[in-house]
């Protein structure tokens, strides 16, 4: 159906948050190999809250800087539909990146930030799945690969290590479990920290993916 005759339901109300992008998430941001500054990223969701396809141009640019799969490449163009350009059986590590595709181009960011958060996150979980062959049957968090598998712990560096540990403590778990706000009618995340957690988590994804090869067998 054509959105234009797309019945909606009423929106959710949604109270300004005190910051527009989380100390949590602005510390990662610090912490990563990412040089995009914290004024920008939320500039940036600003743009995009303004102008979807403005805003994802942009976000765009910035995803190519990284490599890897991302924005820039994960899809093709099926008529006026876009479709994933990566064999299925890779589907784990990248449909997630679709979902923000969607996420984005529903041009809700404030509803859809928690989903945003929530799927770069499981990017990287399963990037992490991926590079130390954690089998399909298998379904441990990212808390668990992290604490309680000594393979991962031991190969990877040490800073990134607790870098990971920070992002599943401090943002995946809270965009899994939690509703708790101090705010009855503000949501848990922002504009900014979604875009902000996109970004990180592809950083962090080429950096647990590049060892594998799979940046060059990962097309269809």
């Amino acid at each position: 159906m054509c959105n234009k005759f797309r019945k909606r339901l009423p929106k959710l109300k949604s109270a300004l948050s005190p910051r527009p992008l989380s100390l949590e998430i602005e510390d990662l941001l610090n912490r990563s190999g990412l040089t995009i500054q914290p004024l920008a990223i939320i500039k940036l969701a600003e743009t995009t809250e303004r102008d979807v396809l403005e805003g994802y141009h942009r976000i765009v640019a910035i995803d190519q800087t990284l490599g890897g799969v991302g924005f820039h490449n994960v899809n093709k163009q099926e008529g006026k539909l876009v479709t994933g350009c990566y064999k299925v059986e890779f589907r784990p590590l990248f449909r997630p990146i679709q979902y923000i595709y969607s996420d984005i181009g529903d041009e809700d960011l404030v509803s859809n930030a928690r989903h945003i958060v929530q799927y770069s996150c499981l990017h990287v979980e399963n990037s992490v799945k991926f590079r130390f062959n954690i089998p399909e049957w298998d379904k441990p968090s990212l808390g668990v690969l992290l604490n309680h598998r000594v393979s991962v712990r031991s190969v990877l560096e040490p800073g990134f290590f607790d870098f990971l540990n920070t992002l599943n403590r401090a943002v995946y778990g809270r965009s899994k479990h939690s509703v708790e706000n101090i705010l009855l009618d503000a949501h848990c995340y922002t504009p900014a920290d979604a875009l902000a957690m996109y970004l990180i988590c592809r950083w962090a994804g080429v950096k647990l993916l590049e060892s594998t090869g799979i940046f060059n067998r990962w097309k269809e």
